[in-house]
């Protein structure tokens, strides 16, 4: 069955048909995990918004005049944000910075001055440090090569790159990732696949809502679903939508529609059914989380306590209690997990041993 006809077929579902079709994959589950929608308790670490891509949607980016930017955390403000973390019992550190923000000359000259040889080394240090305090990281940094991926492996639980959109009119004149190099479609699936081969726990997934069509969509789940089958490593595929904000120069011509981000949602239930976790941000779809169930989410990724969406600053994390509410009044069970996916932890070759040991540590009360 070639893309054409499955694309064909996607665009013709109605919403009834699309519900039918996700309410009999939730019925190949066991009992006992069919309403299940998980969370991680984490907080964000991030490290640089320095970035060498000049995406026009881009808020996180250091050439925002509007906000302050981070050239390298201190190791005290992240002894201070780690602290309070595990106060909250946070068990997740997702550490979260620009790509490869050592092209500058300020970053380097930070690294240089805390006499640490480079970033890679930067972030090995903070992992490390994570862990001593039994924290597990997972690692959003950008474009990595074979010898950064082989380091990191043995200090993170996983780590993810987003896809967002391999459509073309993205890349041309115009488009958001004109200015962006790293975000070429066969630079960012070299990326995915590296991971695969390397046998790493592995998130990503789609950018909505920043020019791609919806072929575009279904025609990037597919690639990230043949990705998987070679080298099974993707975790979870998140589907983020674009939110507008001051001091950006991006204005989408028609702003992506609710109805078409539960449509694209429960699309990727179906492509992926039970073998790989959808995850919609909830600080995204707040009043509408009901619908985001029924189409087919069963994941809503990292909520934190203390740090805010630095994606997505104008959009508050929703309490945990409030969204374990919500769930429960539609029949559904809010459940804690790690920032690596359970079936990944007794895969030989997936994790290392330190983090083994941490993970045990926490597996009796978060996943019996």
């Amino acid at each position: 069955m070639n893309d054409k006809f499955i694309i064909k077929n996607f665009s013709n579902l109605s919403v009834i048909k699309l519900k039918e079709r996700i309410k009999n994959i939730r019925e190949e589950l066991p009992k006992d995990n069919r309403n299940n929608i998980t969370f991680s308790k984490n907080f964000t670490l991030s490290l640089s918004n320095y970035c060498i891509n000049q995406c026009s949607y881009c808020y996180y980016n250091h050439r925002i005049e509007s906000k302050k930017n981070i050239i390298l955390l201190d190791l005290d403000n992240i002894k201070n944000i780690t602290n309070n973390a595990l106060q909250y019992e946070c068990k997740e550190g997702l550490i979260l910075s620009g790509e490869k923000p050592d092209y500058f000359l300020e970053v380097k000259e930070k690294l240089e001055r805390w006499n640490i040889q480079n970033y890679i080394t930067y972030i090995k240090n903070i992992c490390d440090y994570l862990l001593d305090k039994s924290i597990l990281p997972h690692i959003n940094i950008g474009l990595m090569n074979f010898n950064d991926f082989i380091l990191l492996k043995e200090f993170t639980a996983s780590m993810g790159l987003m896809l967002e959109s391999t459509g073309l009119r993205l890349y041309k004149n115009g488009g958001v990732h004109q200015k962006s190099p790293s975000k070429l479609p066969n630079v960012r699936i070299d990326h995915i696949i590296k991971a695969g081969k390397l046998k790493i726990p592995f998130t990503t997934g789609l950018l909505l809502g920043i020019g791609e069509s919806f072929k575009d969509r279904i025609k990037d789940l597919l690639l990230i679903k043949r990705v998987h089958e070679k080298f099974g490593h993707i975790q979870e595929v998140i589907l983020q939508k674009f939110e507008p904000k001051e001091g950006i120069t991006y204005k989408p011509k028609n702003e992506l529609s609710i109805k078409e981000y539960l449509k694209i949602t429960a699309i990727a239930r179906i492509i992926f059914r039970n073998e790989i976790p959808i995850q919609v941000p909830p600080n995204l779809i707040n009043g509408f989380e009901k619908d985001f169930i029924e189409m087919g989410v069963n994941d809503f990724g990292g909520i934190s306590p203390i740090t805010p969406d630095f994606i997505n600053p104008n959009k508050k994390w929703p309490q945990i209690d409030k969204l374990k509410h919500i769930c429960n009044n539609l029949g559904y069970n809010l459940k804690e997990r790690l920032p690596i996916y359970k079936k990944f932890i007794t895969k030989r070759f997936f994790l290392s041993n330190r983090i083994k040991n941490i993970i045990e540590n926490y597996s009796e009360k978060i996943y019996n």
